[in-house]
């Protein structure tokens, strides 16, 4: 059987399960070669899969191309919306990456955060006073430098594909990190996690017991034999421009919206089309823009709102 996607890395992953329970075959990538160079390591080393490329002329048998039309419902797993795509019933509760282990990593935690999917009452920085000698840091270069410049310095990992990546994750006494594709991989080995959920999307929750779902700061587990007990104080209300709010930051310049992950990246067009003001002032206005007042209710009691919504999603 064929099957087919183009998507973010994480969804590839993701899918991977209700292929498993296809019966496997052959995994094909469209529109994104650095897909298909990162992920074809790991995908093809899979039992159910005989070979992963770049889509060709074969017949597609099950494609995930357009999954997201069905809409992304609040609160449902990313993974079930692939299985729901190709009526395909899973069990989640199963591993569907399997990789060998590393002795070098043994006592190690692997640690990502990327800029989406964010939840910035999550206790990074006590995390990092806590356990952050044995932290390995996996991203992009910026996502390095801004978490060691907000939390604490920590080691990095390097990784030359997502085969690495997912034999660093199930070496390790455990991965901590936001909604993105590293957290994808710990899922499908269902290793020992810490997930950072995002709150106006938790869509990557997956019960089980080796897995703690911190959604208001509070963390109270063990990790490498290192006891955590970290209780959510005060609701932080500050804008955090190093993060991606729900819907990406935007702008409305001359009756055009511009919207991206990066404030940064906003302030830069606004400037080269003509908005006036410092580096500070347009950013200003994005926040305006981007965070308005909903409902007349501030920031902390919306944040309240969703804390108490994953509470119940969560059970």
């Amino acid at each position: 059987m064929n099957f087919l996607h183009e998507r973010d890395f994480g969804d590839i992953i993701l899918s991977l399960s209700a292929v498993q329970a296809a019966g496997g075959g052959d995994y094909y990538i469209q529109n994104n070669p650095n897909a298909v160079r990162m992920l074809k390591p790991l995908i093809e080393l899979q039992p159910y899969i005989n070979k992963c490329g770049e889509k060709n002329l074969l017949k597609i048998d099950k494609s995930f191309v357009d999954f997201r039309k069905q809409g992304l419902p609040w609160g449902v797993q990313l993974a079930e919306l692939h299985a729901r795509w190709i009526n395909q019933p899973v069990d989640f509760s199963k591993p569907w990456l399997s990789v060998p282990k590393d002795n070098k990593f043994q006592g190690k935690i692997i640690v990502n955060k990327t800029q989406r999917y964010a939840n910035h009452i999550f206790p990074w920085k006590e995390l990092v006073k806590f356990i952050g000698g044995r932290m390995l840091f996996v991203g992009h270069d910026h996502e390095y430098e801004l978490f060691c410049n907000r939390f604490g310095k920590v080691e990095r990992l390097l990784i030359k594909d997502y085969l690495e990546l997912a034999i660093a994750i199930n070496s390790s006494d455990c991965f901590i990190g936001n909604q993105s594709s590293a957290n994808c991989v710990a899922e499908g080995l269902k290793h020992r996690t810490i997930q950072e959920v995002c709150l106006w999307q938790p869509d990557c929750i997956y019960k089980r017991d080796n897995a703690t779902f911190c959604y208001d700061g509070t963390i109270n587990t063990s990790v490498a034999g290192i006891s955590i007990k970290l209780q959510s104080g005060l609701l932080d209300t500050t804008v955090n421009k190093a993060q991606t709010p729900a819907g990406d930051w935007r702008l409305t310049v001359n009756g055009k919206t511009i919207k991206s992950y990066a404030i940064d990246v906003i302030v830069i067009e606004a400037q080269s089309r003509g908005v006036s003001g410092t580096r500070l002032e347009i950013e200003d206005m994005i926040v305006k823009e981007t965070l308005p007042s909903i409902g007349g209710n501030n920031v902390s009691e919306r944040m309240a709102f969703d804390i108490q919504r994953v509470r119940d999603l969560i059970g």
